[in-house]
């Protein structure tokens, strides 16, 4: 909607001049209908309907009734504005200008208040600068922890890498890049290779805990020493992986991304729509997990194959609101703290899960008694049932 905001001087004869492009945008000939309000102390301009017919002149002045010049206390001299937003028109004492710095020109209704293009666009400068530092910083984390995974392969890069990566992906994919973006792909590459070294890391932390606590301590010692020959094998996987997704090639695209593709997808971007959504997709996939289990039942493994999605998505709306409330003036941060409830309470049943898996996989390479691997996977089964019986959404 075109927004017109002049200050027009009243002459001697009781007449101001609508500038031609306020004419045109109210589309009108040589009469115009007058309707005065009392109370906000406003004269109205309208094309037709109810009021007093006014006549302007080939210069384009308006004549205003004596009475509504009493009405109003103008006289000769007086500054009087001229709004015009879209077909409607009002003359009052001051013209409405730009709520940050005053100015009356090319203004744009925000919500309820009016701002120039100068500040709009100033506004929006800084909203990308800050999305930009917010982003170079992440990214900058990232790159290191991946250098240190394929250097040193050691457990915290494995792990900080693989969050950090998330997390870009989770902000970038927010703000509109699609999946089948080159940099979305390339960070989605690095994940899944990071995956099977991450998940050997969490299966032999915790399968070092439990020997030291449990009376299957040996048992679970020999899986630990299996579970290390696999992850050197998976390592090995990893750093011929890892170099191809994130490399200088990566950073281009990361640069390319900033300078080409961010201020318009932050500009097009509708946060309380898009949280919307979100916020759906996350129902959606609840009221799946409910669907599921009441046919398959709550310990069936599609049953938790539902609940990891659940998971999944919770961790993801986490991020968005946390990374929201450091970019907006708005308390986003309330919004992620449910989520990161369910992120942490559904995490040790899915971690189980996949320990299940792994030791299934790693067991004919383990020299133990095959009664005691069978009594620390009852073990585990228990655990994890025990834990999904307990889940509540």
């Amino acid at each position: 909607m075109k927004i017109i905001s002049v200050t027009r001087i009243l002459d001697d004869m009781g007449r101001i001049v609508i500038p031609e492009e306020a004419r045109k945008a109210l589309d009108i000939g040589s009469e115009i209908f007058l309707t005065i309000n009392k109370k906000k102390h406003l004269i109205h301009l309208r094309k037709s309907g109810k009021g007093k017919k006014v006549t302007l002149d080939d210069s384009g002045r308006l004549t205003l009734p004596a009475k509504y010049l009493q009405q109003q206390n103008w006289e000769t001299g007086s500054e009087i504005g001229l709004h015009i937003e879209g077909e409607k028109g009002t003359l009052q004492e001051q013209a409405p200008t730009c709520v940050i710095c005053g100015s009356n020109q090319s203004l744009l209704k925000v919500k309820k208040t009016l701002i120039c293009d100068d500040c709009n666009q100033e506004g929006n400068d800084a909203l990308v600068r800050k999305w930009e530092d917010v982003l170079q910083t992440l990214l900058k984390k990232y790159k290191h922890y991946c250098d240190q995974a394929i250097n040193s392969g050691d457990t915290e890069s494995i792990h900080k890498s693989r969050t950090k990566g998330r997390r870009l992906r989770t902000l970038i994919h927010f703000i509109g890049v699609d999946k089948d973006h080159p940099l979305y792909k390339r960070l989605k590459d690095a994940h899944d290779a990071l995956g099977k070294v991450r998940e050997d890391d969490v299966f032999i932390h915790s399968f070092e805990k439990r020997a030291e606590m449990d009376q299957y301590g040996d048992v679970y010692h020999e899986f630990v020493k299996v579970a290390r020959q696999d992850r050197e094998k998976h390592l090995k996987k990893l750093k011929k992986k890892l170099p191809k997704a994130i490399n200088d090639e990566f950073l281009s695209l990361f640069n390319n991304f900033l300078q080409d593709e961010l201020k318009n997808k932050l500009l097009t971007l509708d946060i309380p729509g898009e949280l919307q959504k979100q916020e759906d997709d996350f129902k959606a996939l609840v009221k799946e997990y409910h669907q599921v289990i009441g046919d398959k039942g709550k310990t069936s493994d599609v049953g938790i194959d539902a609940l990891h999605e659940v998971r999944k998505k919770a961790k993801k709306l986490r991020y968005i609101y946390n990374y929201l409330d450091k970019l907006y003036s708005k308390d986003y941060k309330s919004y992620s703290k449910p989520y990161k409830r369910i992120q942490k309470k559904f995490g040790e049943i899915i971690d189980i899960r996949d320990w299940l898996e792994e030791v299934k996989s790693l067991k004919p390479d383990v020299d133990s008694n095959k009664d005691d691997i069978k009594k620390i996977i009852k073990q585990l089964e228990q655990e994890k049932k025990k834990l999904v019986n307990e889940v509540e959404l």
